[in-house]
């Protein structure tokens, strides 16, 4: 009997650590995409068509994948809807530095607004108002690095840093998830559209926990954990699986987001209650008309009827006409809210409520910091 060949061992194929530029290299690359998105916002400024002969120069100066990677930033960041802005820009802030605030000091939203605010003006003022061509100023550059601007466009060059959470940070220990939601907190800071997407399959799965997705959603203690640890981010996964399962009863308890001090999270109401279906139209109809909140909860609640709207078209002529009414109504009424019924409706280029939108600001009705007539176009 011949003796069994011996296969020798498979080599092991263990992925080799992704090579990040140099500190100085990768600090040239930032300031080179730095210009790049200032040549590219000039353009934009001057409403150059896609066809100018200087984006092609661009693209040969700077490399077309280099102008690409900046200008998918640029495009995604002009896509906001300043109902939604605030809670968005600060949840980006806190994934940034998930990813990379080594140990950077973390950033409460007010410190963050008002610093994002600073810097804002210094470039400003340094690149638009100045007839002297300069560099930024020290303060600038702090704030630049304290706030981790350009992240987005930077991360393919900077090695991950995530930041060890400080001694002194006041955390409380999360309420505890024994069912299948208990995963979500592993997930960490990564969107994860196609795993909530898996997982909704599995409905007869995740239907009994719904009420603990809900309290994962709403739980301070996770909400306002440290960035750097996956748990912190459950409430987002619990938040979009509630909207992929379609739990349109609990829509309305999940204003709370909005009421929160740091809020990095209101912003995704809208989409999340345009996936639960026609059948969460009522409740957003009560979270619009409730007096007893403040104008920009109400303002999400357009901003999710305007999202079935577009979703449900046979619902759209209702759901106009629902928010036409509403600049119509006798007083007592809400100037900011009626603000932000206009700018849904302008989504919307509801043609059909152009006389009542006309006739709110003749009367008054609309707070003209947030809309302005010249603002509606329905071209």
């Amino acid at each position: 009997m011949s003796p069994r060949r011996r296969h020798p061992p498979k080599p092991s194929h263990t992925p080799s650590a992704p090579e990040y530029p140099s500190p100085a290299e990768r600090q040239a690359i930032i300031e080179r995409r730095d210009k790049l998105l200032y040549e590219l916002i000039r353009l934009f400024a001057e409403s150059r068509p896609p066809d100018d002969p200087r984006f092609s120069k661009l693209a040969l100066k700077y490399g077309l994948q280099e102008m690409q990677l900046v200008l998918d930033v640029f495009q995604k960041s002009t896509q906001r809807d300043f109902l939604m802005a605030e809670p968005l820009l600060y949840r980006k802030y806190r994934r940034a530095f998930a990813r990379f605030g080594e140990e950077r000091r973390f950033l409460n939203k007010l410190e963050y607004e008002d610093l994002a605010y600073e810097h804002g003006s210094l470039m400003a003022r340094r690149k638009f108002l100045s007839i002297i061509s300069r560099g930024p100023s020290r303060r600038e550059r702090e704030l630049n690095d304290l706030l981790l601007i350009g992240a987005d466009y930077w991360e393919d060059i900077t090695p991950p840093a995530v930041p060890p959470r400080p001694a002194d940070f006041a955390a409380l220990p999360a309420g505890e998830y024994n069912g299948p939601e208990r995963e979500l907190l592993t997930w960490g800071w990564r969107p994860e559209p196609q795993r909530i997407r898996a997982q909704a399959k599995k409905a007869a799965r995740w239907r009994p926990v719904i009420p603990d997705l809900v309290r994962m959603v709403l739980d301070e203690d996770l909400l306002s954990g440290w960035p750097g640890e996956a748990a912190s981010w459950a409430p987002y996964h619990a938040l979009h699986l509630l909207g992929a399962l379609q739990a349109h009863k609990h829509a309305a308890q999940l204003i709370a987001l909005a009421k929160r001090e740091n809020d990095w999270l209101s912003d995704r109401l809208p989409p999340v209650w345009g996936q639960m279906g026609e059948q969460v139209e009522p409740a957003l109809w009560n979270l619009l008309d409730d007096e007893t909140l403040h104008p920009d909860p109400r303002g999400l609640a357009a901003a999710g009827l305007r999202i079935l709207a577009q979703t449900y078209p046979k619902r759209r002529t209702a759901i106009v006409a629902g928010l036409a009414s509403r600049l119509s109504a006798p007083p007592p009424y809400n100037a900011i809210v009626n603000g932000y019924i206009v700018f849904v409706l302008d989504r919307l280029k509801a043609v059909e409520a152009r006389e009542a939108i006309a006739d709110a600001f003749k009367q008054g009705k609309i707070a003209t910091d947030i809309m302005q007539p010249g603002d509606v176009d329905f071209e």
